[in-house]
């Protein structure tokens, strides 16, 4: 059932616009440099609240991808659907000349074919590397989208629409079974309202003594400030 449904989402419901905006949800590297940059922003300009945010945002993603979800993939081994199924769409962007590109958007010109390679799965089960679970593009992403909705839940929550669309690239372009990427959603979401626990706690019993000018008019991390 669950190659069924991969089928479905990797070969069948797919078109060349799909595989192009697919690829790119999944692709890091196209999004560090808008991440870096709104990073730097809220941590220069930003007040309490969104300092704050980053910090616990950062805090939470390095602990689910490098300790949950690097020692999950080691520990469990599940090889990718593109290392053991053949026909498998492998998805991705063509990033071999990617600043001539980038050069032509930022100037206003049309760059035509879609940005994306696409190639056939061939199975080699013997040499797999065992990564497919968790999701960490997806484990990562909705651990964020949590967090930024504790902190801005009037608007934060519009975050897991594109954590949403992450969580499908995965399985578009070939690289997660969609229980790989069911679980890690539920991972992630009990993960980071852990997390989230823990800091307050953490905030509430050191901040008084440590910070006691800031928790006076910060009692939260998250909540209204004290007047």
């Amino acid at each position: 059932m669950e190659e069924t449904l991969l089928t479905l989402i990797n070969r069948d419901w797919t078109s060349p616009g799909l595989d192009a905006f697919m690829a790119a949800m999944s692709s890091l590297n196209l999004w560090a440099i808008p991440i870096i940059v709104i990073a730097a922003y809220l941590a220069i300009y930003g007040d309490f609240r969104a300092r704050t945010m980053l910090v616990i945002l950062i805090l939470t993603v390095i602990i689910s991808d490098s300790i949950i979800g690097d020692g999950l993939k080691h520990l469990i081994r599940r090889p990718r659907p593109n290392e053991v199924v053949a026909g498998v769409r492998i998805v991705s962007l063509d990033l071999h000349r990617p600043i001539p590109r980038l050069r032509a958007f930022l100037s206003g010109a049309q760059v035509h074919p879609p940005w994306v390679a696409v190639a056939n799965s061939r199975p080699d089960p013997e040499n797999s590397r065992g990564r497919s679970f968790p999701s960490d593009h997806t484990l990562n992403n909705f651990c964020a989208a949590m967090v930024i909705t504790c902190f801005y839940r009037r608007f934060g929550w519009l975050y897991f629409i594109p954590a949403s669309l992450v969580a499908y690239s995965r399985m578009y372009v070939g690289s997660h079974w969609p229980s790989d990427v069911a679980i890690s959603i539920i991972m992630a979401l009990g993960l980071s309202l852990i997390l989230l626990a823990l800091y307050e706690a953490l905030w509430r019993k050191f901040a008084p003594r440590i910070l006691p000018r800031i928790f006076e008019h910060h009692p939260s991390l998250w909540g209204p400030a004290a007047p």
